[in-house]
């Protein structure tokens, strides 16, 4: 992006669309839909109804379909880092990484659940995957790399991981009640 400032011009970098899903509210974006509509998003994302389908049923355009579910897929993230962090404090592992789209995600496994980083976590020791552990790995890994190699678009990855981790073997009425209640905190 070019911008024009005391008559100079300057190249500003316009990768900064990953800070801004960091800075959205869900609670201010949900106050612009009604309680019919926030329930069609709410479903639409747990049945994996594109955007592109689904504001039709809401009648908005495409984009706020996707940053709904982007929020969506950050704040599953955020959960599932939280859980990390709490059992990597407990009993440091060593951390599997694997590279997609040119950028390296690091895994953990904890009683038999798959945890995706962006960062690699380091302790003074930090033990290896035992054969189950390895075993999740790998079936985790094989899906993760399957999911993806159908998709795309790289924005977003570590978000999608955790979101196609936390969908991995759950049926819709888990996904829908973890994501409007435990999530979105509605009752």
């Amino acid at each position: 992006m070019i911008k024009e400032k005391n008559d100079t011009i300057y190249y500003v970098d316009s990768k900064s669309s990953k800070k801004e899903l960091q800075k959205k509210n869900i609670d201010l974006m949900l106050q612009y839909r009604t309680p019919e509509e926030t329930e069609i998003l709410i479903k639409g994302f747990c049945l994996e109804i594109p955007p592109q389908k689904l504001n039709y049923l809401i009648g908005v355009h495409a984009n706020c379909v996707c940053r709904h579910y982007g929020v969506f897929r950050k704040m599953i993230y955020d959960r599932q880092f939280k859980l990390l962090l709490n059992s990597f404090a407990e009993k440091p592992q060593q951390g599997r990484y694997r590279k997609f789209y040119e950028q390296y995600a690091y895994f953990y496994v904890y009683q038999n659940q798959v945890f995706v980083s962006d960062k690699l976590l380091r302790a003074s020791l930090e033990k290896n995957f035992t054969k189950s552990e390895i075993r999740e790995f790998k079936n985790m890994y094989c899906y993760l790399s399957r999911v993806e190699s159908h998709n795309i678009n790289e924005n977003y990855m570590f978000y999608r991981l955790a979101e196609y981790i936390w969908r991995r073997g759950n049926e819709y009425q888990f996904l829908y009640r973890d994501l409007k209640e435990n999530l979105l905190n509605f009752s």
